[in-house]
């Protein structure tokens, strides 16, 4: 069965995701609420695929599928992000099928050039072709069991760890290269990007592994292929003799029973003349460095190539081509099992599938519960709140979250029109506040409350509210920092945004210049599942 989603297609949803934060700097929300509640009409809906309407996967799938076919008509044809991914790797595909062809032909015909006056030693070429790959191949294995048995992640991998240090040397000597020759606002537009790459890496990354692991399989593959044909070319086209010799006083018997242990994979069912030399063939293949080859036998000479060919298939080519499958199952598995919890998806499946509902009907709602901006009265005493949970009653959210207020506009902020705002644009429900900001005691306070509840159940969401006119301040990055270390890369994470508040309400709408300087910084910051939403729509 076809996987419904290639890492093509993921890497042209990510980017057009990206391309709709422009949209909503430029146009708004409401834009592009508009526009994906129409293509769910239009392409889920009126096909009255009930399966479709529930399955988050097939419904991105599809409106890929649209953005792509409309983009490529927009744009004349010019290839996406995710053409250019295929491209490439079919690219490097090829490119290490040849490189491992030549490599591993040239090798081999290198090694059994042939003098006529000492045979190729086959304790050279059973180490060089086939035990190097053994060795390889159980560090490979080694490393994966440790890896497995103490449940490391991602970054423990050698091949993950030496591709990300590629990939940041390439990234930092073309930041440094450019990073003289821009202004402030450029420096953090590509502070920006690099902070978007840093994300995509860490969220997908064990994803774009399995490709990378493929490649290197192809390698491996194609060059035990050209050390087999070299091996046969040379022993059908010219006169080639193998034998053995060792400065250690080892008996032909011992040489024997170690043939025999490397032939077990194969012995079973291939001809014991072809499988392995006899003993009296080994006898007669031995090399006596003061006594020369002339008075060895031909066929004695001959009778190694068999077994070294077929060391080459069992314990290099074939181990190879089985890893080869195993990537390719692995990737077919992550893309099956890709879940699509991350803000930006909920937000795209938020817009398709509701209904579009007049700007006016939420202003009414901010007009009807006006907060009193008149401080205490002088004689009452000033009693400092400390972090509280409000759980509402009645409360059924498919997504819970837990938002997290400021201190200075805890008072002033109305729980239901928040919960309405929250569950019309990021498509959650607000289960409980938390007042933050007050001091650091009390921060950690927060920090320890949430702990807690993420031990007694995994917290779904958390939602920030902040104020976009003022600007995002290094104390701010320092507790999303320690906000992400508590809870880890899983849980969502959204930056709220409102405007300046008013004489009636603090939900007012964000300027467009506020909310890119917020989505930049925020950003830049490279971490999994962080985003930066308006919270009013302009």
């Amino acid at each position: 069965m076809k996987p419904l989603w290639r890492i093509a297609d993921l890497i042209d949803l990510e980017y057009l995701l990206h391309l709709d934060d422009d949209v909503i700097e430029e146009k708004g929300q409401d834009a592009l609420r508009r526009r994906d509640r129409d293509i769910y009409l239009h392409l889920i809906e009126s096909e009255g695929e009930e399966e479709g309407k529930s399955n988050p996967a097939l419904l991105l799938n599809k409106w890929l599928k649209s953005r792509q076919k409309k983009l490529m008509e927009q744009d004349d044809g010019a290839p996406l992000p995710g053409k250019l991914w295929s491209e490439l790797y079919r690219i490097f595909r090829w490119g290490l099928l040849l490189l491992g062809l030549l490599s591993g032909t040239g090798l081999a015909f290198s090694f059994l050039t042939y003098s006529g006056s000492e045979p190729v030693n086959v304790s050279v070429y059973l180490g060089l072709f086939v035990g190097v790959q053994v060795l390889l191949l159980a560090l490979f294995g080694a490393a994966s069991l440790y890896r497995l048995l103490l449940r490391l992640d991602l970054h423990s991998s050698v091949l993950y760890v030496l591709l990300s240090r590629l990939i940041v040397r390439i990234v930092l000597r073309l930041r440094k290269y450019a990073g003289n020759k821009l202004n402030g606002r450029q420096r953090l537009q590509m502070a920006s990007a690099m902070g978007l790459i840093r994300e995509k890496a860490h969220t997908h990354g064990s994803l774009f592994l399995w490709p990378m692991f493929s490649l290197v399989q192809i390698l491996a593959l194609s060059f035990n292929i050209g050390v087999l044909a070299a091996t046969l070319l040379k022993v059908i086209g010219a006169d080639i003799a193998f034998g053995w010799q060792s400065t250690l006083q080892v008996s032909e018997q011992f040489v024997f029973t170690l043939v025999q242990s490397i032939a077990l994979p194969w012995s079973w069912f291939v001809p014991v003349s072809i499988a392995y030399p006899s003993l009296a063939q080994i006898e007669g293949s031995q090399m006596v460095l003061k006594e020369g080859i002339y008075h060895l036998a031909t066929q004695n000479l001959v009778s190694w190539w068999p077994f070294l060919c077929l060391a080459v298939l069992f314990y290099g080519l074939l181990p190879r081509l089985a890893l080869f499958f195993v990537g390719l199952i692995g990737e077919r598995r992550n893309l099956a099992r890709l879940q699509f919890r991350g803000t930006a998806h909920r937000q795209l499946l938020q817009r398709m599938t509701t209904p579009r509902v007049s700007s006016q009907a939420l202003r009414t709602v901010h007009v009807e519960q006006p907060f009193s901006p008149n401080p205490p009265h002088q004689n009452e005493p000033k009693i400092k709140k400390k972090p509280q949970v409000v759980v509402p009653k009645n409360q059924v959210a498919r997504h819970a979250t837990i938002t997290l207020i400021p201190d200075e506009l805890y008072d002033q902020c109305p729980l239901n029109t928040l919960q309405g705002l929250v569950q019309e644009r990021l498509g959650v429900a607000v289960h409980e506040t938390l007042r933050t900001g007050e001091e650091y005691a009390d921060d950690q306070l927060v920090f320890d409350q949430l702990a807690k509840k993420n031990r007694k159940s995994t917290i779904k969401n958390i939602i920030i509210l902040q104020e976009a006119w003022q600007p995002p301040i290094q104390e701010f990055f320092s507790f999303l920092e320690k906000l992400r270390t508590l809870l880890g890369s899983d849980v969502p994470l959204v930056v709220a945004l409102v405007g300046k508040p008013d004489s009636n309400t603090i939900f007012t709408p964000v300027k467009k210049e506020d909310l890119k300087i917020w989505r930049d910084n925020i950003r830049a910051l490279g971490y999994p599942d962080l985003q930066v939403s308006e919270l009013v729509a302009a």
